[in-house]
């Protein structure tokens, strides 16, 4: 596993501790942060969370109206009135 997946991995970790309310230092915390560093399965899952996030980003994202379909519309609106 690549350090950017360690941190991403314990970044996720640490606030599920922190909404369970336990201390990032009590052993139940030590022991997820070990289960999920050294699990594939675990890996595989918040690869996909992770890629899930990043579609559901995109798909809001603005695209900008090229000028001429800009121009040609305001033109189209001004010839209406």
């Amino acid at each position: 596993m690549d350090s950017h997946s360690k941190a991403c991995s314990k970044k996720i970790v640490d606030e599920l501790c922190d909404y369970l309310g336990y201390d990032f230092a009590s052993p139940m915390c030590k022991e997820l942060h070990d289960h999920v560093q050294n699990c594939p399965e675990c890996q595989k899952y918040i690869d996909s969370v992770k890629m899930t996030v990043k579609v559901c980003k995109n798909l809001n994202e603005e695209t900008p109206c090229p000028e001429n379909v800009k121009k040609n519309l305001l033109e189209r609106i001004k010839n209406r009135k």
